[in-house]
């Protein structure tokens, strides 16, 4: 919660974490090692669910307080318990990053993407890992990252391709 003069401001994420995913991508993603055990596979905001669902809320007295309890209640019952139940599911979880990659070219973070769909596909869907391998692939050469960036996503690929074990 934000606090502002008036007004306090409340965001809240639905987070998944598959943790075999985090485990593999964690060892190559150029993150801080710190992070590693507090890593979610995705996080969302409620407005990426439904356009009736706001990312920010104001809360400016009680009443709002309470009538803000009750909309998350709302949220969590309508659609926030039964996102998080397909999310689960490590082979619709790779289908959401697929749509969330191509739907939100600006505000997505492609890198993180890219390791944490192949590592899912991998994984969990093997049949479309070539695929999804390629285009994640093409998509990091066509974009202006890092030459580190792209060392460390090139190996996380040499890694997957001769990864022999695969998750159930």
């Amino acid at each position: 919660m934000v606090e502002s003069s008036a007004a306090y401001f409340v965001e809240y994420h639905l987070a998944v974490r598959i943790h075999a995913v985090e485990e593999l991508v964690q060892k190559f993603l150029p993150t801080p090692i710190s992070y590693a055990d507090q890593s979610n596979t995705l996080s969302q905001t409620p407005d990426r669910l439904g356009n009736s669902y706001p990312k920010k809320i104001t809360v400016s007295d009680q009443v709002d307080f309470a009538n803000i309890l009750n909309a998350t209640e709302d949220f969590f019952l309508n659609k926030g318990f039964d996102w998080l139940n397909q999310m689960i599911d490590p082979v619709v979880l790779e289908k959401e990053f697929l749509f969330q990659s191509k739907r939100n070219k600006q505000d997505f973070n492609l890198v993180e993407a890219a390791f944490r769909a192949t590592a899912l596909s991998k994984l969990y869907n093997p049949e479309d890992y070539q695929v999804l391998r390629q285009a994640f692939l093409e998509k990091i050469h066509s974009q202006d990252f890092t030459p580190f960036t792209i060392a460390s996503f090139l190996q996380f690929l040499n890694h997957l391709d001769n990864e022999k074990q695969v998750a159930a």
